[in-house]
């Protein structure tokens, strides 16, 4: 009975490649080989690591890092406490990417055609991060006010490639942005 249980899980399995993928977790990370019609991965403490996808991607945890590989389609990620790297082999959607406390790295097709909107909050400690592009962006410093945070610096970058056809937008505090043409 075991081994029939075992082989009905397996082909259960092998029967939902294909679909839509939809996971989450309570505090464990997340791991998707191959997403083909895309993915939706919610952790609230763990990583979330996609190695292959087209289609949507929305990728959220509240504690760990985003990793995702050979992305054909849009993008959400988000993280409350880590880093997000991202490598777009072929662009077929916008961009959202977010970070309260990290390190974004966004590799694009060299003919990737976008707009680009950035924006780089410095933490209070410590050195001062960046915003490093292969694409062209006007970077300009300013001040905000924030409620808890008066005179607060933050860079902000905006530049359109091509024809500007898909729009990426990326937040970080206190992390650098580096964009990269491959």
């Amino acid at each position: 009975m075991k081994t029939l249980a075992l082989v009905l899980l397996l082909f259960s399995a092998s029967a939902a490649e294909g679909r839509h993928i939809s996971q989450s977790s309570m505090g464990g990370d997340l791991e998707v080989r191959t997403a083909p019609d895309g993915a939706t991965l919610r952790t609230m403490g763990g990583d979330i690591r996609v190695d292959s996808a087209q289609g949507r991607v929305t990728a959220k945890t509240m504690g760990g890092n985003i990793t995702v590989r050979d992305l054909s389609g849009p993008l959400d990620a988000g993280t409350m406490g880590g880093n997000v790297d991202v490598v777009v082999n072929r662009a077929d959607g916008d961009i959202e990417i977010s970070s309260l406390g990290g390190h974004v790295e966004l590799t694009l097709p060299a003919n990737f055609s976008g707009t680009f909107e950035i924006e780089l909050e410095q933490d209070e400690e410590g050195r001062r991060n960046e915003i490093v592009s292969d694409f062209p962006l006007q970077i300009q410093e300013k001040q905000k006010n924030y409620w808890l945070r008066p005179d607060t610096t933050v860079l902000e970058g905006k530049g359109v490639n091509g024809t500007g056809k898909y729009r990426v937008r990326i937040t970080t505090i206190g992390g650098d942005i580096r964009i990269r043409r491959k």
